[in-house]
Order: C-alpha cells, then sequence, then structure tokens
C-alpha cells in the first residue's frame, strides 16, 4: 500500500482524522525525485501505518497552581473536602516532591530547579535569579500571570515574613528573580477580585498562609479551606482550564510522596493516574498547557498524556473560521521550514510541534497575533539540539480553532 496515502493523522487530543490525498502531493514528488522505489528508511518509518498518537496536554487559557505544605499522600487523600476532589476529577498516586525543605521545592514549581538552594534561608543565596521561571517565561510570550498570596504585607513585598508570621517567603518563590514584573505579586484577596472582574490572568500561583496551608494547623483546617476556594477556582478557569493542587513536601515519611490532583472539565473524571510525577512534571505541564517553551528540569519531562478529555467536537485542520494557515514549505525539509498564517482578527495564537508519539518537540510562540505573519520551525527542540529525521506535526491554535500541518523532516 502506498505509504502516503494509508497515513491517517491524528489530532492533539488522539482522534484520527482523514485528509485528502492532494495534500501529500510536494511529499509524492519528491519521494518520486529521488529516482528510487522506496522512501529514505528514517522517512519511510515514520510515514508507515501507526498507532493513533498520544493525547498531548490541550492547550489552556487558564491554569491555577495552589501549593499546600507537608503532609503525605497517604494522610490527605482521605480528607472530605480533597477526597471529592479525587473522585471527581484526575489525580496521580506516583507524585513526589523534589527535595526537603520548602524552599527548594518552591523554587523548583517555579524555576523547573532548586538553584542550589537547600534551605530556607530569606533570601536564598544566589538571589535575585535571572534564571528562566514560570512569570518570566508567560512575560516574554505575552501571557499574563499573578501570584496570590495570603498575609502578602504588600503588592511586590520582599519581607520574608508578615508580622503575625503568616506570611513567609519561603513558600513564595517569585521575589527571588530579577527577570519579572513584581507588580504581579499580589495579596490573595486580589483573586476574588480579578476572578469576578474576568480578569484571571493565564497564569495564577496561589499561596495559602502558615495556618490554611497545613503548616501550622491541622489538615482539616487546610481541607476547610480548599472546599472554601477550589469550587470558585475551577469555576473560573473555564472550559479551557486546569486548576493543579499539590503539596510542596510530605513530612519526610513516605519517600516525599505526594497528593497532586489536576481538576477542571479537561481532565478524566475519578481517575488515577500512575505516571510518576515531580515537581518539574508539573511545571512542563504548564508550559504546554500555556504554549510557553519549557526550561531548566522540565525540558526533560514528559507531562501526563493519559488524563485529558477529549474535545467534545472534532475541528478538521485547515482552513477554520478567522484563520488560515497554508502548508508548510519547503516540505520535506532539511534546514527549516514555514507556513503562512492569515488571521482575520487579534486573536491569541499558539503554535507548537510534536512527534509521532505526541510529545511536545517545541514550543514556537505564544502571542497575540492579527493579519498575516509566519510561522516557522529550524527542526530544534526547545533545548535547541536537532531532532532526528522523520514525521512530525505541526499545530496552531488560536482560541477554540486549530490547524494541524504534517511536517517531514530529512537528512
Amino acid at each position: 500500500m502506498d505509504p502516503v496515502r494509508s497515513l491517517t493523522p491524528t489530532s492533539a487530543f488522539g482522534i484520527q482524522r482523514s485528509h485528502r490525498v492532494a495534500h501529500f502531493q510536494p511529499l509524492r514528488r519528491w519521494s518520486r525525485s529521488a529516482g528510487r522505489l522506496a522512501l529514505p528508511v528514517a522517512l519511510a518509518a515514520a510515514l508507515a501505518p501507526r498507532p493513533a498518537v498520544a493525547q498531548i496536554v490541550p492547550p489552556m487559557d487558564h491554569v491555577i497552581i495552589v501549593v499546600m505544605e507537608n503532609h503525605s499522600y497517604d494522610e490527605v487523600r482521605t480528607l472530605p473536602y480533597t477526597s471529592t476532589l479525587i473522585s471527581k476529577y484526575t489525580s496521580f498516586s506516583q507524585s513526589y516532591a523534589v527535595t526537603h525543605p520548602s524552599q527548594p521545592n518552591y523554587l523548583a514549581l517555579w524555576a523547573a530547579s532548586t538553584l542550589g538552594s537547600s534551605d530556607d534561608t530569606c533570601p536564598p543565596p544566589g538571589s535575585p535569579y535571572s534564571s528562566a521561571n514560570l512569570g518570566s517565561s508567560c512575560e516574554a510570550a505575552g501571557l499574563t500571570w499573578k501570584s496570590y498570596c495570603e498575609n502578602l504585607p504588600s503588592v511586590g513585598s520582599t519581607a520574608c515574613a508578615s508580622s503575625d508570621n503568616l506570611y513567609r517567603r519561603k513558600h513564595h518563590p517569585c521575589p527571588d528573580f530579577s527577570n519579572l514584573n513584581h507588580a504581579k505579586e499580589c495579596p490573595c484577596s486580589q483573586l476574588a477580585t480579578d476572578m469576578a472582574a474576568g480578569k484571571l490572568p493565564a497564569l495564577s500561583f496561589v499561596v495559602p498562609n502558615m495556618c490554611n496551608d497545613m503548616h501550622d494547623c491541622s489538615v482539616s483546617t487546610g481541607d476547610t479551606w480548599l472546599s472554601n476556594h477550589l469550587p470558585a477556582m475551577i469555576s473560573a478557569v473555564g472550559p479551557r482550564g486546569l486548576v493543579i493542587l499539590t503539596w510542596d513536601e510530605d513530612d519526610k515519611s513516605s519517600a516525599n510522596r505526594i497528593l497532586t490532583v489536576f481538576a477542571g472539565p479537561t481532565v478524566k473524571s475519578n481517575y488515577i493516574s500512575s505516571k510518576t510525577m515531580s515537581h518539574y512534571t508539573v511545571v512542563r505541564t504548564i508550559c504546554d498547557a500555556l504554549g510557553i517553551s519549557s526550561f531548566a528540569n522540565a525540558s526533560s519531562e514528559s507531562a501526563p498524556s493519559d488524563v485529558w478529555n477529549p474535545p467534545s467536537t472534532a475541528v478538521e485542520p485547515g482552513l477554520i473560521e478567522g484563520v488560515s494557515l497554508s502548508q508548510a514549505s519547503p516540505n520535506p525539509f532539511r534546514t527549516a521550514m514555514a507556513a503562512t498564517l492569515v488571521l482575520s482578527s487579534e486573536r491569541l495564537v499558539r503554535a507548537f510541534v510534536v512527534d509521532c508519539s505526541g510529545r511536545r518537540v517545541r514550543s514556537l510562540f505564544a502571542q497575540r497575533r492579527s493579519g498575516t505573519s509566519t510561522v516557522s520551525w529550524d527542526g530544534s527542540r526547545d533545548d535547541g539540539v536537532r531532532v532526528a529525521p522523520g514525521l512530525y506535526f505541526l499545530y496552531v491554535t488560536a482560541g477554540r480553532d486549530q490547524a494541524v500541518r504534517r511536517l517531514a523532516l530529512t537528512r
């Protein structure tokens, strides 16, 4: 069977779609011009019929991460409200913190690295850091972010503790960096205001105070706080949003095994994933969800692929409402390809490349665009290393619309 005719690409969510063979004509002409009956081995293998592409992280409009304190997986998973989250959404049975004590774990959740921190010294040695982090990456991509901390003395405060000691900077990594806008660091009361006004940022980093996060008070106090606050967050992120609930570390009783829950309409209900997770995996998931380039230890992680709900309707790649994406050229390509994107109005656009297993290998951009622009890829991963020759998929999303193009990278 002709491998070109037999190929059936899949969507970002693993839904198979058929396409007209005409889309493959440049590839057909290239294979014949090579003067051989067979395609080169690497490309032929990539074009051979294969199972559906594994699900990748769906594009998100909003991600909220809430960090609790110092309790193991088994200590918190049976709490009244937390257990309802587990039964209603997705949780992970093999989620682990990075280290002890608190501060390096929070740095890991923000910068995908402990940055050499090994204790709770304030400010941490070596800070302010200029390393990539979720805040600086959002700003570089034109996305909004805020941190919301209970009992933070003031917007952008650099205090190591509030006067009542309920806020501790060791649980708030944002002030430790020099490459982000500290006006985005807000008291937690601002979160309710932003949600009510429809101004929830793309990324929110939520830190309860030292009592409500279970550090100084009982687990039941923390569970009650979650029951009073998470429902509004889950509602606010909308149909294309995710709330991540995790713990910074355990109580040193269970090899740092902690509970992590993904909540919202984008994830499966009552599903427990056995994928091994760390704080670095969480950062990678956030990067993929928001369409920003991964960094530091998150770059070598793979976001969970088994937890996502399929979309309610399939969108055919190609010409979609208000968005047109041309075929890639040249294709196949050796050094670089480009496609022309035409938008009828200004929209937030995300572009990324995945391999045949569904793993995101390169985040190209996440920014507002309008009119005609170019989407290009040079065959490299987020870390700059060139990928192997084979078949890849270019995804461009604009709001609820999505276009897909097949890319054949040759030697």
